[in-house]
């Protein structure tokens, strides 16, 4: 009995240390409403983040182009 209690306890202690560490984040809506505004909303920050990066290589297109300046 004791060895259970013992192996138990070892096995507690182990599984404790899995996990996600730090803050965790709420899970999206599965339906209704609020699903909708979630999927628009992750449509959104996507549609954002892709322009933002095509700016950025169009910036770094431009920055790239040998300069024509007398050293």
């Amino acid at each position: 009995m004791k060895t259970r209690l013992a192996l138990a306890c070892v096995a507690l202690c182990l599984l404790s240390a899995c996990g996600i560490k730090g803050p965790l984040e709420t899970a999206p809506p599965m339906w209704g409403p609020d699903r909708a505004a979630y999927e628009a909303e992750q449509a959104k920050e996507a549609e954002e983040a892709k322009a933002k990066k095509a700016a950025e290589e169009a910036e770094k297109a431009g920055n790239s182009a040998p300069s024509t300046a007398p050293q």
